[in-house]
């Protein structure tokens, strides 16, 4: 029989990689090389450590060898080879190792895999927290010794809300779907846990009423919180959408709001009209550089709340009424969705559907500064 040798060889299939290194022969695959110098290099080196091992094999006693052939004929019922069998028992043996592991490591783990993943500081930030507590009371225990029932009781026991012990439930779900994805568990313990029961209520939205009134009392006040208050309102931008954006991404001349992707929770860009409105709000800091959010501007939202007299400030209450607001005058549901930066309309049109009057949102269309109210246009017009 031929003896193979190693070749570098011309390869015409693929645009960049023009030289292969055929290795099959040698109980490997092809590999493939951009220039020839690359090629030869890595040839050179087979050959070299081919060479060391037929040295070595030479030395080694009858009965290895002996073992060896057992083991080739034995692997070769099942198509595997010596090192197919050798990959696979690594693997298990690495995945008994990190059986090991305990929670609180594999916690850092799965905050720092998330870090690199690109989640957001404040994502990182509540998942440590979560992840924290939890290690109060099962850090040092082995990952897979910890089961659903206690993990169950552990959710029931903790002193908060409905709402709240779901978030937890979520977060150390997704620790042990890193353990489950990395074959330390064959099932992530979470998913077979209760679910709290959440009362499905409809979102707290602001009245016309009561955002004109706030508006107004930014603009005599607080008057650099207001933009921030308006973009809330007439653009839907998550709250922390709106402490990432900068002046440079409201267009007034073009009429629209950029949220790029990376300050976007979806991590994706999109633009959100500028309504007419709107417009006029934002009209007098036509020229302002630098955060649309001021600095201080918590104490400074206090002061315009406690001179509106609002009892009550819904959560995410501009979002949520530019959701509702918008929907009922423009009944579009995809396109609301896609100013909101939501992947699919299904929750929006279930969540918000019907929640305001056509006339009620006509009006939050015409909110406009008081002096200039009677020269908007209607949002239906628009």
């Amino acid at each position: 029989m031929k003896k193979p040798s190693l070749k570098v060889l011309l390869y015409r299939h693929h645009p960049e990689y023009k030289f292969c290194l055929d290795l099959r022969p040698f109980g490997k695959g092809r590999k493939f090389f951009k220039t020839r110098a690359d090629a030869d290099a890595e040839r050179l080196r087979q050959s070299t450590l081919l060479e060391r091992h037929g040295r070595e094999a030479i030395g080694l006693p009858q009965w290895e060898l002996s073992d060896f052939i057992t083991a080739k004929r034995k692997l070769a019922d099942y198509g595997w080879t010596i090192n197919d069998a050798t990959e696979f028992s690594i693997d298990h043996l690495e995945n008994i190792r990190r059986c090991k592991i305990t929670v609180t490591q594999l916690a850092d783990e799965v905050v720092e895999a998330k870090r690199k993943d690109g989640r957001s500081a404040k994502y990182i930030n509540d998942l440590r927290l979560k992840l924290k507590r939890f290690c109060q009371d099962f850090g040092i225990r082995p990952v897979v010794a910890v089961g659903p029932e206690e993990i169950d009781k552990w959710l029931r026991g903790l002193d908060c809300s409905p709402k709240s012990r779901a978030d937890y439930r979520a977060n150390i779900g997704v620790l042990f779907s890193y353990a489950e994805r990395l074959q330390m568990i064959d099932r992530n313990p979470v998913l077979r846990t209760a679910k709290p029961k959440l009362v499905d209520s409809p979102p707290e939205i602001f009245t016309v009423d009561e955002l004109q009134a706030l508006l107004e009392a930014a603009r005599r006040i607080a008057p650099e919180v207001l933009p921030m208050l308006a973009i809330g309102a007439f653009t839907g931008l998550r709250d922390a959408e709106i402490k990432r954006l900068d002046w440079d991404e409201v267009n007034l001349v073009r009429g629209y709001v950029e949220v790029k992707a990376a300050k976007a929770k979806s991590a994706r860009r999109r633009l959100v009209p500028i309504q007419p409105n709107l417009a006029q709000w934002l009209a007098p800091f036509n020229a302002t550089k630098g955060p649309v959010v001021p600095v201080n501007a918590r104490k400074k939202l206090d002061a315009v709340r406690q001179a509106t007299g609002l009892a009550r400030w819904p959560k995410n209450g501009l979002r949520h009424s530019f959701a509702s607001y918008r929907l009922a005058a423009c009944h579009d549901a995809p396109r609301v969705a896609s100013e909101l930066g939501h992947t699919s309309p299904q929750m929006l049109y279930s969540t918000y559907r019907e929640l305001v009057l056509p006339e009620e949102a006509e009006l939050y269309w015409q909110i406009a500064p008081a002096d200039e109210a009677k020269n908007v246009v209607t949002f239906a017009a628009s």
